[in-house]
């Protein structure tokens, strides 16, 4: 801190230092109220953000604040206003530029606009790479990037999201383009059109921003998500022309607040003075204007539901598998099997499949209330559905065996219920129960395997009752 101190001094007494301070986030998915150890939450990351702003303010240094996307699905509070309350969150915890992640534009491009419009924010919305159509509506709400000054220096943010094949379906009729050459073209114009300072904010994961500065020769600095990676320090990549570019990302789920101060070099390049990752826990105590914000959002969230929210539904004796510290689950477990269980059983079927990425907050063994179920899997279709709806399909024992061995190299931990692997006859007939999310990323996104969906029937069955149907009968939830 000493150093810090004296480097900005002397760096001012020479009239040299032209010093920005960059408060960042990622992956907020919703994560109003923080994790089942208590740590995040909104109202705590506000309080620490202040805190920030008002330090950099009493030293006389200029603040940018933004967030790399993915502040939308992910927990049950994205549902609070059709989505919006998850948008005015980020203009209330400061954020002025946002790019868009996989998760943002879960509900396809349509929605995603009018989630927008509806939140009515200051918040800037920035994506390059994210190819609309017009049915899409979300011409005047997407910008390929975003122009501001702080001081006398001229700033250019582009937004780049993932362009994985895997979340490409939600987006359709439209679709992402690789962003490596885009990023080094809108960087290039940047440079062209006098932006001395230009960041890429994106939604790509660690190794595609590793990508994208290794083929870039304009970008001076990459404010990074998609990964949930906890960088305590800025990694250091060289671009085309050698130069060592830094790379900066701020955990998940509001678990951490990045701050980066930076000197802006005369003739193009930035130096880091100082950067920390904050994590965000008690004893922080909770900002109240956010804390009132998310009991209204509460509100509003829980009209959603056929369920008193907080009634106990049951009780489990082994952990409700999801997100642990920001990361994902990528294994089957016993929690994931009696989901697929509850599926199977529910649409009559002979196979229930479960993929456990798409598993939200983890719940420790215990009572279990509905709010915990919906958070578990929150995910929908549209708003008003509960839960992603069950589908089935019939098929021969040698479809069913290689879509098994298909789904399980995804990486994505799959659970299987009913008949194993073994048991398949190739010469057989199988119901298959899955979610729809799932059949509708096959048909858009891997045509190839549209062969193992037809006759696909959609059961009008919905998780979440069919979960709480479930947990009333065989509760408490057992490892076999």
């Amino acid at each position: 801190m000493r150093f810090i101190v004296f480097f900005f001094l002397f760096y001012s007494t020479l009239g040299q230092a032209r010093m920005l301070q960059i408060i960042h986030t990622n992956d907020l998915h919703s994560y109003f109220t923080g994790n089942h150890k208590e740590a995040g939450g909104y109202a705590r990351v506000l309080t620490k953000i202040k805190q920030l702003r008002a330090e950099a303010k009493n030293r006389g240094i200029e603040v940018l604040q933004v967030d790399a996307g993915d502040w939308g699905d992910g927990t049950s509070f994205y549902l609070a206003d059709n989505g919006s309350d998850s948008i005015r969150a980020l203009e209330l915890l400061g954020i002025e530029v946002t790019t868009i992640g996989n998760h943002d534009h879960q509900l396809g491009g349509k929605s995603l606009g009018e989630q927008i419009r509806s939140a009515n924010v200051k918040t800037k919305f920035t994506v390059a790479n994210l190819i609309h159509t017009p049915e899409m509506n979300l011409g005047d709400v997407l910008l390929p990037y975003v122009d501001l000054d702080r001081g006398n220096i001229p700033i250019r943010i582009i937004g780049l999201t993932t362009p994985e094949q895997t979340f490409q379906y939600s987006i359709f009729p439209g679709r992402i383009s690789d962003p490596v050459p885009l990023g080094e073209v809108e960087a290039r114009r940047a440079k062209l059109a006098g932006r001395e300072l230009v960041i890429a904010l994106t939604h790509l994961g660690i190794s595609q921003d590793e990508k994208l500065i290794q083929n870039s020769t304009a970008i001076d600095l990459v404010i990074g998500g998609h990964t949930h990676t906890k960088l305590s320090e800025a990694k250091w990549v060289k671009n085309k022309n050698g130069k060592a570019i830094p790379i900066v990302q701020a955990w998940a789920h509001g678990l951490a607040v990045g701050s980066l101060l930076l000197n802006i070099k005369e003739g193009g390049g930035v130096e880091i003075i100082d950067y920390k990752l904050h994590e965000i826990e008690a004893p922080l105590a909770p900002d109240p204007v956010m804390t009132e914000f998310v009991a209204r959002a509460q509100d509003k969230r829980n009209l959603n539901f056929q369920f008193n929210w907080n009634e106990i539904i049951g009780e489990t004796k082994t952990p409700m598998t999801g997100y642990v510290d920001g990361s994902p689950v990528y294994r089957s477990s016993c929690w994931g099997y009696h989901l697929a269980t509850a599926a199977r059983k529910a649409a009559g079927a002979s196979v229930g499949i479960h993929i456990s990425n798409f598993e939200g907050v983890y719940r420790p063994p215990g009572p279990i209330t509905y709010a915990d179920l919906a958070d578990n899997f929150p995910h929908i279709r549209k708003f008003g559905d509960q839960g992603w709806e069950i589908v089935t399909v019939f098929l021969s024992g040698y479809k069913v065996k290689a879509l098994m061995y298909w789904i399980s190299r995804q990486g994505y931990g799959v659970t299987f219920s009913g008949l194993g692997y073994k048991k398949i006859s190739d010469k057989g007939t199988y119901r298959i129960a899955f979610p729809a999310e799932l059949a509708l990323g096959i048909k858009t996104s891997f045509p190839a395997y549209r062969q193992y969906l037809q006759g696909l029937k959609y059961s009008g069955k919905y998780y979440w009752p069919v979960m709480v149907d479930y947990l009333k009968e065989h509760s408490p939830i057992r490892c076999k």
